[in-house]
């Protein structure tokens, strides 16, 4: 059972710590292809997911700007941490992104918990993408521990690209494997003056950062075609694929496959 409920601030917030203390977080996966061929899957993304007393499931998008201004973000970068390097754990064959927020990374004490935890299982980190949400000012310590992530042999995605705190110079100083560009951009395309389009010069900066550029949210065919004339390497959307959940055992020929939620 899924849905929204209509708290909001403090209120949401309780619910959702309430929910994640009684053991109701959980992540669903949801692929990125190919452009070219979208057979092809580069990873999924691990996405938070929390069903509450009442059976209703919350979506990282309903509660997750709450917890933003909380310290609970922190504790739920943690504990999706967890749970992702857990699944890579038990299936050699995943590759998984997952969320951590700019804040978690410029705060001393919380990094060190960070990266204390990717070291810990070096086997993992070629098949994590850790995936840096720009909700805060990405300058000095965070690019600098970013490099750090990054030495021990995960990839670096920068997410929801061009809506956030982060402004083209201190990009252009991160180094990062891929670029996801924000779903707002698929969605309201603008023509330009020199005969190309907004989503077109987006992908083309984004693509000054790092080699694979993902537009995200496409949910239509025209947007589609719209990610692959703009030049972008990959896609992210429910015309591709929706968010899935992983078995909890293996299947019979011992890989921990994929399973499609509604």
């Amino acid at each position: 059972m899924a849905g929204r409920t209509n708290r909001t601030g403090r209120g949401l917030n309780a619910l959702i710590s309430k929910a994640i203390a009684k053991g109701g977080l959980s992540f669903a996966a949801q692929r990125i292809h190919s452009i070219e061929n979208t057979r092809d899957v580069l990873y999924a993304e691990g996405l938070a997911r929390v069903t509450d007393a009442e059976g209703v499931v919350h979506t990282a998008g309903s509660f997750v700007p709450h917890l933003g201004r909380l310290d609970g973000r922190f504790d739920l970068d943690l504990r999706i941490l967890n749970m992702v390097l857990s699944a890579l754990a038990a299936d050699e064959t995943l590759i998984l992104g997952c969320n951590l927020s700019v804040a978690n990374l410029s705060a001393p004490n919380r990094f060190a918990d960070i990266f204390g935890r990717l070291t810990r299982q070096p086997e993992l980190a070629t098949r994590l993408i850790v995936e840096i949400t720009e909700t805060y000012p990405l300058i000095g310590s965070a690019i600098e521990r970013l490099k750090m992530i990054r030495a021990l042999g995960c990839r670096v995605a920068i997410d929801d690209f061009g809506t956030d705190f982060a402004t083209p110079a201190q990009l252009l100083q991160v180094s990062a494997d891929i670029v996801k560009i924000d779903a707002s951009f698929v969605r309201d395309i603008r023509p330009g003056r020199d005969g190309r389009d907004s989503l077109y010069h987006m992908v083309g900066f984004a693509s000054c950062i790092a080699p694979l550029v993902v537009v995200e949210g496409i949910e239509t065919e025209t947007q589609l075609e719209a990610a692959r004339s703009s030049g972008a390497t990959h896609g992210q959307g429910f015309l591709l694929s929706k968010p899935v959940v992983l078995p909890q055992a293996p299947q019979k020929e011992g890989k921990v496959g994929l399973q499609e939620v509604g």
